[in-house]
């Protein structure tokens, strides 16, 4: 006698992203749509502080089942500093979610797409250096719906670029501040891992 085993399909991995503010979460949605990053989920956070933040995040991983969770802010989105953010880390632990941060603002996601020589501590210097190559950049829902629409199609050939120059800009953070700048490489590794190899060709058409 023949016993059949059942079929067991495998469950994709699926990371979700808690937004700090709708420009951010529109941006991070576009971004999904331009890859076709299918079991990537962009949400707006309710919350305000990075506490708040976590515990929403950590109750949405449980609900959806997501395999990986990031809270996405600016620090200036959150009123909080890089201590506040190092406090943070257990609670982010015991809620098994991970904090994709920008000090001292998500503008800084930006410019590490070009060079970043030296620390910058305003959000204005960071402005002037991403308008050298997007003159009208604002951090605004409607710019990533008009004129930003193709944003991501400009800058993720450039994403290696941005790795490289997170982790060296990290560097000159620690050694200035004592704390990292921005987790973007280790975000990066993780959507690497779970979302996998993006496909532009959709944006590229549009483009």
């Amino acid at each position: 006698m023949t016993i059949r085993k059942k079929n067991k399909l495998e469950v994709k991995p699926s990371m979700l992203l808690l937004c700090a503010t709708d420009a951010e979460a529109t941006f991070f949605n576009q971004f999904r749509k331009d890859c076709r990053y299918s079991n990537l989920t962009v949400a707006k956070a309710n919350g305000k502080t990075i506490e708040k933040m976590l515990s929403e995040a950590g109750s949405l991983r449980t609900k959806g089942k997501f395999s990986s969770v990031w809270c996405v802010f600016g620090l200036d989105e959150v009123d909080a500093s890089l201590e506040d953010v190092d406090a943070c880390k257990e609670i982010a632990e015991k809620k098994k979610v991970k904090m994709l941060y920008f000090a001292p603002s998500f503008e800084l996601y930006f410019a590490l797409f070009e060079t970043c020589p030296k620390r910058i501590a305003d959000k204005e210097s960071l402005l002037r250096r991403i308008r050298v190559t997007f003159p009208d950049f604002q951090l605004t829902t409607r710019y990533f719906l008009t004129s930003g629409l193709n944003v991501n199609f400009k800058i993720y050939p450039k994403l290696a670029v941005a790795d490289q120059n997170a982790r060296d800009y990290n560097a000159i953070s620690e050694m200035d501040t004592g704390f990292e700048a921005t987790t973007l490489s280790d975000f990066l590794d993780d959507l690497k891992n779970v979302c996998g190899k993006a496909d532009m060709s959709q944006a590229r058409n549009r483009f």
